[in-house]
């Protein structure tokens, strides 16, 4: 008894600590959407960097606006959704940049998301890391429904075909009425459940209407299925199957052939690979050598279908991707449980709308991120 309230009050102190005000507020202009707009077209982004529209972080702009960094500030902790975009040559003095402005507010970064690419570079300044899990990616050049290997995803598209139902991807901007059917199987998909928020997309209807969105529309012209379709805004290089939705009565294999049928449309346009998003804790502590954290992580991979299916979420991916980059979480000198506690927390937050601020260079002049 004794020992689970002094677990419990342990507990409430780290989030007490985490989520404390801190006194020095945010200085920025609101989020300027065409400048982000303008910046991912002229260096191109990631296939995370959609996410910036959804604008619930903000923004860091270094290196004479050529690096752009996403996070989201809670108390004193930065957390950075992924890696840095921009002009290549110049990520790590943007980190540098970054870094110490967060450490003149005695502040703390957290990288989330962010790639294998870094590692050398956080490394050496006495970062810790955590695999958090992989990015699934189709291979658009060799992805085929051809074969015995693929019978059941040729099987299914043939089958909801045959049956009248249509698939299409359309482009915006979108009309009034198509926004307002599409909600309405967002509302009816979410039901009980609410928005999730900073790594995961919602529906909000200023940013469903900034990317293609592909359609499966039942015989009789409903529409059962979608998902919004956002590029890493490089030439035919990179598009993500993002924000996904379908009705109660949507049959079973429905998102089979949206998956299928999208992934051969992108394949046709000149694409070079579709991103099916991150699979939290896939191939995590599989060496028998692995950490004890990593190890716990892959007990829960195997056995936390009551709370998340991390198992059948990678299970399902790997019927399309064929690549698996891994991805981490990046920190100094925190509790590991307590710092996937917040992040938890911050993902299941429910969006507000228009929360993101935009900051340029107002590191300059010692102002506050």
């Amino acid at each position: 008894m004794i020992s689970s309230i002094i677990l419990l009050s342990f507990f409430i102190f780290c989030l007490c600590i985490f989520f404390r005000y801190d006194q020095k507020s945010i200085i920025g202009a609101s989020f300027d959407a065409a400048f982000v707009e303008s910046f991912l077209r002229k260096f191109g982004g990631s296939t995370l960097s959609h996410l910036l529209f959804l604008k619930d972080k903000q923004v860091f702009i270094a290196q004479d606006d050529s690096v752009l960094i996403s996070y989201r500030q809670k108390g004193n902790k930065y957390i950075v959704l992924g890696d840095p975009i921009g002009e290549e040559v110049l990520f790590e003095s943007g980190l540098d940049e970054f870094i110490a402005a967060v450490n003149e507010r005695r502040g703390r970064v957290i990288f989330y998301q962010t790639s294998d690419r870094f590692m050398t570079y956080f490394h050496d300044r006495g970062y810790r890391f955590f695999k958090i899990g992989e990015e699934a990616k189709v291979c658009l050049k060799s992805f085929t429904i051809e074969g015995k290997k693929a019978a059941k995803l040729r099987s299914t598209k043939n089958k909801f075909t045959r049956e009248g139902y249509v698939f299409s991807v359309v482009y915006p901007p979108f009309s009034s009425d198509l926004l307002e059917e599409l909600k309405s199987v967002s509302d009816e998909w979410l039901a009980e459940r609410h928005e999730k928020s900073f790594s995961v997309s919602s529906f909000q209807e200023d940013y469903v209407n900034r990317f293609m969105v592909s359609l499966l529309r039942n015989p009789e012209g409903k529409i059962v299925a979608f998902a919004s379709l956002p590029t890493d805004k490089k030439p035919y290089e990179t598009i993500s199957i993002d924000l996904m939705r379908y009705t109660n009565d949507c049959p079973a294999g429905a998102m089979d052939m949206v998956f299928t049928s999208t992934i051969l449309w992108a394949k046709q346009k000149g694409f070079i690979s579709c991103s099916l998003g991150m699979s939290p804790l896939s191939n995590v502590g599989t060496n028998k050598d692995a950490h004890f954290k990593e190890r716990l992580a892959r007990y829960a991979f195997l056995n936390g279908c009551k709370f998340y299916n991390f198992k059948g979420l990678r299970s399902y991916k790997a019927k399309f991707a064929s690549d698996w980059s891994p991805r981490y979480l990046v920190y100094k000198k925190s509790l590991l449980i307590i710092l996937v506690l917040q992040l938890l927390l911050i993902v299941r937050k429910e969006p507000k709308p228009a929360q993101l601020i935009f900051v340029k260079k107002v590191f300059r002049d010692k102002k506050a991120i």
